[in-house]
Parts: C-alpha cells; sequence; structure tokens
C-alpha cells in the first residue's frame, strides 16, 4: 500500500472537504519543512493552491536594540552583539531559502503557489493569512530542542485560533493513514467524518472511530449514525468509545495502535479546558482539526 500518494475519491465527501488554498506556515525548521512537503502533498491531490507565508519577527528584530542581546556561537563559546542589519540579512536569507524550496516541491507535482514575506508579530500575522485559506499547515514546534515533543506557541495559537482547518505536524511527518476519528456527535463531527471519507486512499481498507459520549445509550446511538454514513464506502471501521471527560485517553490508545492520523472535529465541548493541549503534546502523530 502505498501511503505517501493516495487517491482522492471523488464523491459527495471529497466535495464537503472543499480544499481550494492551503496556507503554511514557514520558518525554515524542519517541523516546518515538514509542513511544506504535506502541503504540497495535498495541494496537488486536491487541485489546490498552496501559499507559503514567511513572517519577518518584528518582536525578533528590536531585541537588536537592546545592548545586552548577544549571540552565543555553539563552538566556541564567545559573545558578539546581534545588530539590526545582520539579523535583517538571515532573516531576508531564510526567506529566499523557504521561497525556493517551495518552489521546487510545487514544481515536481505542477502544484499552483505563492509566497509571501510579513513583517510583523509572528501570531497575528499567520491567524489573519487564515482567513483567506481552507487549511493552514504548521509544524508542532520551532527550532528550539527544548521544546521538540511541546506544542509550540505559534502552533497552539493557529491550532486554537485559526479560520479554517489546521494541521499539526511533527518533524519528518505526513499525512499518515489509517486516520482516527473523534466524534462527538456534534455538527463539526459530521463534517470530521466527511473530511475522513474525503482523505481516505482507495487501498486504505479500515478507519477508526472514537465515539465520545457520556453514556452507552448516547455511545450506541452514535456509532450508528457513523455506521450509516459509513456503509456504502464498504471500510472496516473499529470503534472505541470513550467518556466524554475522558479525552486524555485517546493518547495511550494511539501509542498502544496503529494510528496514522488524528482528526478531531473544532466543537466548543473539545476545545475547553486544557485536556486537548495535553493531548496534543503527547501523541506523536499528525492531528487535524476541521472547522
Amino acid at each position: 500500500m502505498n501511503q505517501e500518494s493516495p487517491t482522492v475519491k471523488t464523491d459527495e465527501a471529497e466535495r464537503a472537504l472543499s480544499i481550494r488554498h492551503i496556507l503554511v506556515a514557514l520558518d525554515a525548521s524542519p517541523h516546518s519543512l515538514a509542513a511544506l512537503r504535506a502541503a504540497v502533498e495535498l495541494a496537488a491531490r486536491f487541485g489546490a493552491e498552496v501559499q507559503g507565508l514567511f513572517v519577518e519577527d518584528v518582536d525578533l528584530l528590536q531585541l537588536t536594540e537592546l545592548p545586552f542581546v548577544c549571540e552565543v556561537r555553539v563552538y566556541s563559546a564567545t559573545a558578539r552583539h546581534l545588530n539590526f542589519e545582520e539579523l535583517e540579512r538571515r532573516l531576508r536569507a531564510q526567506a529566499g531559502e523557504m521561497r525556493r524550496a517551495l518552489q521546487a516541491a510545487a514544481k515536481q507535482t505542477q502544484t499552483r503557489w505563492a509566497f509571501r514575506v510579513v513583517r510583523g508579530a509572528i501570531t497575528p500575522e499567520l491567524l489573519a493569512a487564515t482567513m483567506e485559506a481552507d487549511l493552514v499547515i504548521v509544524g508542532k514546534s520551532g527550532w528550539s530542542p527544548a521544546a521538540r515533543q511541546r506544542l509550540g506557541s505559534t502552533a497552539q495559537a493557529l491550532f486554537f485560533g485559526a479560520s479554517c482547518s489546521t494541521l499539526i505536524l511533527q518533524q519528518n511527518s505526513h499525512l499518515r493513514f489509517p486516520l482516527w476519528l473523534v466524534y462527538d456527535g456534534s455538527p463539526l463531527a459530521d463534517d470530521a467524518l466527511a473530511t475522513a471519507l474525503a482523505l481516505t486512499p482507495e487501498d486504505e481498507e479500515t478507519l477508526t472511530v472514537l465515539i465520545l459520549a457520556a453514556g452507552p445509550a448516547t455511545a450506541r446511538r452514535l456509532q450508528a449514525r457513523v455506521a450509516a454514513r459509513l456503509q456504502a464506502r464498504g471500510l472496516a471501521v473499529h470503534f472505541h468509545t470513550l467518556d466524554s471527560s475522558h479525552l486524555q485517553e485517546v493518547a495511550s490508545l494511539a501509542r498502544r495502535e496503529r494510528c496514522g492520523t488524528l482528526i478531531v472535529p473544532a466543537s466548543e465541548t473539545l476545545l475547553e479546558g486544557s485536556t486537548l493541549l495535553t493531548l496534543l503534546e503527547e501523541l506523536e502523530t499528525p492531528v487535524l482539526l476541521v472547522r
């Protein structure tokens, strides 16, 4: 089974997904490069355009005005003042590197692309850009080795505040199969189910659905609804039922079984509190939040 280039179904579920513009946040980090590869792959499959955005961090540039801000060289352990002009040149060089990477990746798949550099605060600029996108893809964290397993501040802001669906990727990751779907019966959960159907390739035979319900009767009703939607596809569906207050159990379940990509509806109940944030930090698989 080829998991990297699956065929997309041309049915009602695909039309419900409606991906035409994919925004990818680029900063030259390994996680960012993984996001770039995934963006181009999905754009090629859905006939979408990839819109790369590089933000020259104005807060970082302003730090050079402080006399005590220095650059410490790793090998020599020597420190020297980092001036505004030099940092500006480095950011422009990174932007050029990202533009070339996007151009090369898009050329291989004949994907339409655009690249934009803006100067400002990273999070507000990216959040504003999501208003014109159908999907934003971002790496789980940036450059910091200490935060490699944690959800970076930019990824966290996009995940919980973007105007469109959001895909969070690990370093060297891509959209993987089989898909797992969190289903709580909300209208967004039905959208997430349609998304899972659209993304499931022809040669993938299984879909795992995690039913979140407050009691057995509700769980049975939700499972029957999902089964009815999937009946025509011929997929083997594996159901797991979790108490609606036990979302944190998903991480341990995903580690025990083969989870490719987790799809989560952006319903209010799931976004409340810190449970979903903790789950994101514990998971090593891609997570797609459907809005």
